[in-house]
């Protein structure tokens, strides 16, 4: 079964990612920092990362650049799923190596949509 690691602050927002990845037939990994979820993404080494931005102790910015530094992590997907709307995020998340980049709230169809054409199953 294909692992999803899911990284957000937010226990609620965990849950209901975890819970739609599950009926999706994935297995899911949680993390509630940064860094944590570079941790766990060294331990478990997912198949895709789902990445939150505003966290405490290390963003998701910081993540992101610390995942692509990694030569056993740099080749996973990241999606990016935040409430931070602005362009330059975008923009700075998909140089640092984002696949996607999507807001929260998310719809449940875009979301299964990006998490599909991050592992090439589109």
């Amino acid at each position: 079964m294909e692992l999803i690691l899911v990284v957000d602050d937010n226990p609620d927002v965990r849950l209901a990612l975890t819970t739609l990845l599950v009926d999706e037939g994935y297995e899911v990994a949680e993390a509630s920092d940064g860094d944590l979820g570079l941790q766990a993404a060294r331990d478990r080494k997912p198949v895709l990362i789902l990445l939150d931005l505003m966290m405490p102790r290390m963003d998701g910015f910081e993540t992101l650049r610390e995942l692509k530094k990694d030569e056993n992590l740099a080749d996973v997907p990241v999606v990016i799923l935040t409430a931070r709307r602005g362009s330059e995020d975008m923009t700075l998340a998909r140089a640092l190596g984002a696949s996607d980049y999507l807001n929260k709230p998310w719809n449940d169809g875009g979301l299964e949509a990006a998490v599909k054409k991050a592992l090439g199953k589109d």
